[in-house]
């Protein structure tokens, strides 16, 4: 008897030590892509650029891409010293897809970039090229595979609208202080 149970036991013991446990759970998501925005010319540089994008520097370098933040910034660039095109752009960021069975991770995001070329004539993006009303605003909404942007632009002249001010542009402080 003693026997038996000791077989028993030691049988019940080697079937629950071999059992199995499969953890189908996901694994981590993969990286969200990165954002990059830039200007760049065809004909002649822009009479002057202003944008309040922070992560442009002051006088951006004309051609090279700069890593951003997504979202929705104000710009004007001028043709001459009375004419300009205004208006905003939208920059977005790629998601990483989600974690896959098994613990492994997602597929890592594309990066997205947006090259505006400032022509006389109006915007053009360097995958597409738009005829623009000089009368009415222009809104392109474009999804090219994983590269997504947005654009309104119009042209202004500073006799029939005044063009923005920079916002980050402080008045000097007085002798107190206080600003002027």
């Amino acid at each position: 008897m003693k026997k038996l149970i000791f077989t028993s036991a030691f049988l019940s013991l080697l079937f629950l030590s071999s059992c199995v446990i499969v953890d189908n759970s996901p694994g981590p998501c993969g990286r969200d892509g990165l954002a990059y925005y830039g200007i760049d010319y065809d004909q002649y540089p822009p009479y002057s650029y202003w944008d309040n994008n922070n992560s442009l520097p002051y006088n951006p370098v004309l051609g090279q891409y700069y890593r951003t933040a997504p979202g929705t910034y104000d710009f004007e660039y001028f043709v001459n010293r009375h004419e300009y095109w205004y208006g905003t752009y939208q920059v977005w960021i790629n998601r990483g897809e989600p974690g896959r069975p098994n613990g492994r991770p997602g597929m890592d995001a594309p990066d997205n970039y947006l090259m505006m070329i400032c022509n006389p004539n109006g915007f053009y993006e360097y995958r597409e090229n738009w005829k623009v009303n000089e009368n009415e605003p222009l809104v392109i909404d474009q999804q090219i595979g994983e590269f997504h942007y947005k654009l309104t632009i119009q042209k202004g002249n500073v006799l029939t609208r005044p063009a923005q001010a920079p916002k980050y542009v402080k008045s000097p402080k007085t002798e107190d202080g206080s600003q002027k």
